[in-house]
């Protein structure tokens, strides 16, 4: 696990080696066991390293051994061993027992093919030296991120924006299609950035670049072409479930994979635990970690104890509270994109303490994605249901209605609060009105929040737009929404969360439920092994939790992993909000309807109104556009890197890249 930098420049002038060196150096917190880089006319790679596998020879920038291709490599490849073994018994010689080398074999034994073989989590950028093309590739969730700015002829591309926005390769100019979907999700979705010259590579895409531009490009992987009716043949449900165990047993084997510990995530809930089950089966699991919420109501301290004494594994109390407001800052300023998941500061809490003890974890993070856990689905299920019972006009009312129902803002997520935003999502068709579950304000409503002009009708049809993305039909089917989600809120939100806050600790995350075997299961699920009845989730992966833990457990309502969003922005966080959105602070931002953004400010303040998630994405925009857009990071005034050292590659006859 890494942190990597590329600048390739094939007719245009470089920077300045000093800056890209300090540019480099942005990703420290990535990876801070060492840092290397690599420069020749036209092209520049850095590589901060987190040592995981083969610790002594696994430096990089890495060439291949006849010098032609030269790699930066961020992730784990679970199933190096495998292929290299492959690649030996067709001639392949290796210098190290790093993963990183087995992608430079496999690219010179199969080309861009070798990317549908690795079995992991990674972003990568490879050069050749002697057609002078660029090869970048992300794998097939997007656990791993790969950030790309283009412009005249050169291509940066980095694991974070900083290093992007420091080396002005992504420009001030805002994406005001980006704004108005952050607007109702909180997260910003597609392959577009909030700053306009910077996009994502997308899950299982990988991108072939020459002078020209982009030459080649393909998706290797996609999650539609799996779905029930590609079951091939018919077995009972026990066979299912013996299928699955097997693939989740051969997952966690595969991310046990390392050369220095492994922790584990622990909640308690069905994800979390169905994964330590398998990985302290498999006897590589060293020590759990589990959040422990002051907030009444929010602890699951509880069941992950029980868990953990089951399964006789160490488990450590990771307390929580209302003081980890204090970091707030810190935590959006890793966030690249303004990503408004508060659940960010108790993955912040539990990756700095689980660093203490381990460089890797284990997550139940894909699971809800998968195997239908979210409680969304059945609300979908049901909206479009009962939506056509009633008129139009009768659910425009219920709607306003709803949205002056007193809410407990002190629970976790209760029915109350269901009961509001099912309501308030009548008017719309299904496909819409499934994002706005998980989602902030109702598009109309986000709207009136951003500034008159583009930004407020980027608002209103952001979620029309993302519905027609996905290509959803009028009636969805649960694995059509499974499907964007898996494609939207999985990558955008859910990993960029979990790969932003570990990893500015310098601790890696692996999730054994995104192995793609396992993936390819859940997506041919019989519905009733997804979803069954009104609150039913995940069934498939519950039954298989029953079968090691018991009913009670296997069964316990969901969590989440929240935190007490409201009553901390009201209470202790009052100082913190008040300052973000301050009037003259908004108003400096050119984005968002002061007047409006104040009276929602009061509303919550005042307890009349319960918008604690709302505000905290418009705390987060405003902290993010003063990090990313004010004030960026100036190269010039970035540290002289003190342990960034020089790779160098022989040229020869065949890697003299071409003039």
């Amino acid at each position: 696990m890494c942190g990597i930098f590329g600048y390739v420049a094939w007719d245009q002038p470089m920077p300045p080696a000093g800056h890209l060196h300090r540019v480099t150096n942005l990703l420290r917190h990535r990876g801070p066991d060492g840092g290397a880089c690599w420069q020749e006319p036209g092209v520049f790679f850095g590589h901060r390293r987190l040592a995981i596998i083969d610790l002594a020879t696994g430096l990089q920038p890495m060439a291949g051994a006849d010098g032609r291709h030269v790699i930066i490599f961020n992730g784990e490849i679970y199933n190096y061993p495998e292929l290299g073994d492959e690649l030996r018994a067709a001639g392949a010689t290796f210098r190290t027992s790093s993963d990183t080398e087995v992608i430079l074999a496999g690219y010179a034994a199969w080309g861009v093919d070798v990317v549908e073989r690795l079995e992991g989590m990674f972003a990568f950028g490879l050069y050749d030296r002697f057609e002078r093309t660029l090869l970048l590739a992300r794998d097939r969730f997007g656990e791993k991120p790969l950030l790309v700015a283009e412009r005249d002829g050169q291509v940066a591309f980095a694991s974070e924006l900083a290093p992007l926005v420091s080396i002005g390769a992504a420009g001030r100019e805002i994406d005001t299609d980006a704004l108005g979907a952050y607007l109702c999700l909180n997260y910003v979705p597609g392959t577009h950035t909030m700053l306009r010259g910077v996009q994502r590579l997308a899950p299982a895409e990988w991108r072939l670049y020459g002078r020209e531009g982009v030459r080649r490009r393909q998706q290797y992987w996609s999650i539609e072409a799996f779905h029930p009716a590609a079951a091939a043949g018919a077995r009972t449900d026990e066979e299912t479930l013996d299928d699955l165990q097997e693939r989740l047993d051969r997952a966690a084997k595969f991310t046990l994979r390392s050369d220095v510990p492994v922790g584990l995530f622990l909640s308690g809930g069905v994800d979390s635990s169905i994964v330590a089950h398998s990985a302290a089966r498999l006897g590589r699991l060293h020590t759990a970690f589990c959040v422990d919420f002051s907030a009444r109501g929010f602890s699951e301290w509880p069941a992950a104890s029980r868990v953990a004494k089951q399964l006789d594994v160490d488990l450590v109390r990771v307390p929580l509270d209302v003081n980890v407001l204090g970091e707030f800052l810190d935590v959006t300023s890793h966030l690249d994109d303004p990503l408004a998941d508060s659940s960010a500061m108790a993955v912040w809490t539990i990756a700095r303490a689980a660093r203490e003890r381990v460089k890797v974890v284990l997550s139940g993070d894909g699971g809800d994605e998968l195997f239908g856990g979210y409680l969304t689905y059945a609300a979908s299920r049901l909206h479009q249901r009962i939506r056509p019972l009633l008129p139009g006009v009768a659910w425009t009312a219920l709607s306003r209605a709803a949205d002056q129902l007193p809410v407990n803002d002190r629970a976790k997520v209760g029915f109350d609060y269901k009961l509001q935003r099912f309501l308030r999502a009548m008017p719309l068709d299904t496909r819409e009105a499934h994002f706005t579950w998980n989602g902030t304000w109702m598009p109309e409503d986000a709207a009136r929040l951003a500034a008159s002009g583009e930004p407020g009708d980027a608002a209103r049809h952001a979620i029309e737009r993302l519905a027609g993305a996905h290509r959803l039909g009028t009636h969805p089917s649960i694995h059509d929404l499974q499907v964007a989600d898996i494609r939207e809120y999985l990558p955008n939100d859910i990993l960029a969360k979990v790969d932003r806050a570990t990893m500015a600790h310098g601790l890696e995350s692996r999730a054994p439920l995104l192995n793609h075997r396992v993936a390819e299961l859940a997506l041919t699920l019989p519905e009733r092994l997804r979803v069954g009845g009104s609150s039913r989730t995940k069934v498939a992966l519950r039954r298989l939790c029953e079968r090691h833990f018991g009913h009670e457990h296997a069964h316990a309502p969901k969590q989440g992993f929240s935190i007490p969003v409201h009553s901390w922005l009201r209470e202790q966080g009052r100082p913190l909000v008040t300052s973000l959105l301050a009037r003259d602070r908004v108003e400096a931002l050119g984005l968002l309807n002061a007047p409006a953004v104040s009276r929602v400010l009061d509303e919550h303040l005042s307890g009349r109104r319960a918008f604690g998630w709302e505000l905290w994405g418009l705390m987060v925009l405003v902290a993010w556009f003063d990090q990313r857009v004010t004030n960026p990071p100036d190269v010039r005034q970035l540290p002289e890197p003190d342990d960034l050292a020089i790779v160098t590659v022989a040229p020869t006859l065949e890697t003299t890249p071409r003039g």
